[in-house]
């Protein structure tokens, strides 16, 4: 059978310092890329020790994925020390509680800036390199909250991660037939940022209003990845795939 997905394998993993995007550099290196993460937090490179302790290449880059000439010279300096850029998994993305009508309008900016101009600052930046070589993949990494909307505390979040999902629809159309875009969509998971407004047992007590009875592990996010960048997904772009059993079904 002829192989769809004849891309670099070289991946850039934004916000790869910690959760689901270490989890995703991790599971990445396992199948044979090599790694490189962007992350302003120095955790990064420990993650980057793991991966070359994996066998494979690494490099991280303290990046802030809102500054585009940042974002640029990190762009640079991946094609130089570990090639072209055949995988870009958009991850990076903040999330400060406050209430709509509270919100300072520099925090929604900073937040728009980070979890969706920061993906479309990273793929401007590594698609030319993809289209050159004719094939390559980009997954973004958004949330249930871009599909349903905040209850409290999050617009501008929902707002930058329903962004992304029509940014990937936009992307999968105007970079086909080379560059399948798509997007992940995990749900309630076990990471820094839901703990930042609960506790451990109250996190875990979720679980029982999810379908699958459970909440996420970081650990599921990075299959989901590892599916769409796989060549069993190589007929598929511009969709929206949700890892968070069942809460929310498309």
């Amino acid at each position: 059978m002829r192989q769809e997905n004849q891309h670099n394998k070289v991946a850039v993993v934004t916000g790869g310092s910690k959760g689901i995007g270490r989890a995703i550099a991790l599971a990445l290196a396992q199948r044979n890329y090599d790694i490189a993460i962007f992350d302003p937090l120095e955790a990064g490179r420990d993650v980057a020790l793991e991966v070359t302790a994996m066998g494979r290449r690494a490099l991280f880059l303290p990046v802030d994925v809102s500054d585009e000439a940042a974002v640029k010279h990190a762009a640079e300096m991946v094609a130089a020390q570990l090639g072209t850029c055949g995988l870009l998994v958009n991850n990076a993305g903040i999330f400060p509680r406050a209430s709509a009508i509270d919100m300072p309008f520099a925090l929604w900016q900073k937040v728009l800036a980070i979890n969706l101009g920061g993906a479309f600052l990273c793929s401007q930046a590594f698609a030319p390199g993809m289209l050159k070589d004719g094939a390559g993949l980009i997954i973004n990494i958004a949330s249930g909250r871009g599909i349903q909307g905040a209850a409290r505390n999050g617009a501008h979040y929902a707002a930058s991660k329903g962004g992304l999902i029509a940014l990937t629809r936009s992307l999968a159309q105007e970079w086909a037939p080379h560059i399948r875009v798509n997007t992940l969509v995990p749900g309630v998971t076990h990471t820094d940022q839901p703990l930042a407004e609960t506790n451990i047992d109250e996190l875990y007590a979720r679980g029982s209003r999810i379908p699958l009875g459970r909440i996420g592990q970081p650990e599921d996010v990075a299959r989901g990845v590892c599916l769409l960048a796989s060549d069993d997904a190589s007929y598929i772009t511009g969709q929206s795939l949700c890892v968070n059993g069942g809460a929310v079904m498309l």
